[in-house]
């Protein structure tokens, strides 16, 4: 089954199943993780060739308002940080009116963890008899994204400020006549629920003067089932056209509306590029090269580039050796600073239970932090267990370690002392600090 009939089959099965109202600015279908307002628009470790989004928003199931309006949209990102998005949006009011909209966005700047980017969103061919593009509904927008991490969820933060349909877009015929702008606000809650998949995202965000809550869940690593609501504020006034009585009223601009859809991830099968490469999973190895590159469709391919394809995997795998010696070097001496079994037994003994949790937990958090060479943090986390206690002997030899990593000697010395008054029988600090005295720790060992 090729992918046009599959397109066909999928818009098919929705238009069954649901009937649809929609906005111009149908939720998933413009370019990012967001339902309708702009997110970050490259990401470095992006591995899908393009992404196809069907969908659509229901704003009432009554047999008696059987309208619907879909939409279809393509979306993908070039090498040199273009986001590039195409849209098909089939209207239920006025009927038969047809939509086809362009977008295009680049990040601009990346300071720390905040990426700012730009872009035109709804640039929209109308095919409604006239036959135009409308320029007020054009959307020039900046967003400001800002990604954080806690344990195991992953938070993105989107906000900023844009003209066109961004500002405005009613469920109802759009009568204003001059240019709409507003700003915006979105988060991105990446939970570690279905996470073999990629994991459950959770959405909120603010834009066109109303507040929209979905979620995307992803069913296999390349297709996601999405669901949300628009207008989340207004959801009492749900389907106010099939109510009876004083409850009855015309659809309003306003109005909220349910939002069904799948995406499509197609990924990249082979990496890009006339030399090999490493692919994006780090236990690939150096081998993984692309097929292509050393082996070409025709017979008659010339031997030259087949050897310097060669000779570049024997750098890489050259290379993946020497960082697999460093990494045994870092084991060797995160070995040497760990406290054996008997210590870790001895100190449960000597805290009280409540603390004990509260230390082991920081003492836990700032190894992990260690060894991801997260000095600062490390060092933040072993400060907290001190404060609870400061007769630890492992949590003074921990710190002059983490010092001794960031440089600072003089402190490293001095807390391996500490640890070493408050237990004379700590061998492993003695031999650091023997080791020390006579500089045979290499600055190059310790980081690596």
């Amino acid at each position: 089954m090729n992918l046009q009939m599959t397109t066909k089959l999928i818009l098919s099965f929705l238009s069954i199943i649901t009937l649809l109202f929609s906005n111009s600015r149908v939720s998933f279908s413009r370019p990012g993780e967001m339902m309708q307002i702009p997110s970050m628009a490259f990401s470095k470790n992006h591995n899908t060739l393009f992404t196809i989004n069907v969908g659509g928003e229901v704003v009432n199931f009554s047999s008696d308002f059987r309208k619907y309006s879909g939409a279809f949209s393509l979306k993908l990102q070039t090498k040199t940080g273009y986001n590039i998005g195409v849209s098909a949006v089939s209207l239920a009011s006025p009927g038969g009116t047809k939509e086809a909209g362009f977008h295009i966005q680049k990040t601009i700047f990346q300071y720390g963890d905040v990426v700012i980017s730009s872009g035109i969103h709804d640039l929209i061919y109308v095919r409604d008899g006239n036959d135009v593009i409308q320029i007020n509904d054009m959307s020039f927008f900046t967003v400001f994204t800002n990604k954080n991490k806690f344990d195991n969820y992953d938070l993105s933060i989107n906000f900023g400020g844009g003209t066109g349909k961004i500002g405005y877009d009613p469920q109802t015929a759009d009568i204003s006549t001059g240019i709409n702008y507003g700003g915006f606000l979105g988060f991105n809650l990446k939970t570690p629920y279905f996470q073999k998949n990629g994991g459950l995202d959770l959405l909120m965000e603010y834009a066109g003067g109303g507040v929209n809550a979905g979620f995307k869940m992803p069913i296999t690593s390349n297709f996601t089932v999405n669901f949300g609501m628009t207008h989340f504020e207004n959801l009492s006034e749900f389907a106010t056209e099939s109510k009876l009585g004083s409850e009855q009223k015309e659809l309003q601009a306003d109005a909220p509306a349910v939002s069904l859809g799948i995406t499509f991830r197609v990924p990249r099968l082979l990496t890009e590029g006339k030399t090999p490469q490493l692919l994006s999973n780090p236990y690939d190895g150096p081998n993984s090269v692309e097929t292509s590159s050393l082996f070409g469709n025709s017979e008659n391919q010339n031997i030259g580039p087949l050897i310097n394809s060669l000779r570049d995997s024997i750098v890489v795998a050259f290379h993946e050796n020497k960082n697999l010696y460093n990494e045994n070097l870092l084991l060797k001496q995160k070995m040497a600073i760990l406290m054996d079994s008997t210590r870790v037994s001895l100190l449960e003994r000597q805290i009280d239970r409540a603390n004990n949790n509260i230390i082991m937990r920081h003492i836990s958090r700032s190894l992990r932090y260690f060894y991801g060479e997260e000095y600062r943090e490390a060092l933040r986390e072993i400060d907290k267990a001190i404060e609870v206690n400061p007769n630890i002997a492992l949590a003074y030899a921990r710190r002059g370690s983490i010092y001794y990593r960031l440089g600072d000697f003089q402190r490293a010395t001095m807390n391996w002392n500490i640890a070493l008054k408050l237990d004379p029988e700590f061998t492993e600090i003695q031999d650091l600090l023997h080791a020390s005295k006579d500089n045979r720790l290499s600055s190059s060992e310790m980081k690596n």
